[in-house]
C-alpha cells in the first residue's frame, strides 16, 4: 500500500514542482515531494523491522490496510486542516 502512496506522490510532485509550477500548485509539489520522502523513510524502518523480527509479510499488509482505510475514512469525513 505504501508503495502505491509513493508512486502517486512522485507523479504528484513532478506534476506540480515541474510541469504545473504556480503560487499554490508549487507548494502542493513541494509538500507532496517532503511526503515522499517520509514515506522512503518509513518503507525502510519497516522493512529493516520485518527483516530482524521475521515477521510474515501478509500479517504487515492486512495492518497497513487497515491503517489506511481509517485514515482514508477520517480525511474523507473531517478534512485536512493545517493550523
Amino acid at each position: 500500500m505504501l508503495s502505491i502512496l509513493e508512486l502517486f506522490l512522485l507523479f504528484m510532485s513532478i506534476n506540480y514542482l515541474f510541469i504545473d509550477n504556480n503560487g499554490g500548485n508549487a507548494l502542493g509539489g513541494t509538500i507532496a515531494f517532503f511526503g515522499l520522502i517520509i514515506f522512503f523513510f518509513i518503507l525502510l524502518i519497516e522493512q529493516l523491522i520485518i527483516i530482524s523480527i521475521k515477521i510474515p509479510i501478509k500479517f504487515i499488509w492486512i495492518i497497513e490496510s487497515i491503517v489506511l482505510m481509517i485514515s482514508i475514512i477520517y480525511v474523507y469525513y473531517n478534512g485536512i486542516s493545517i493550523g
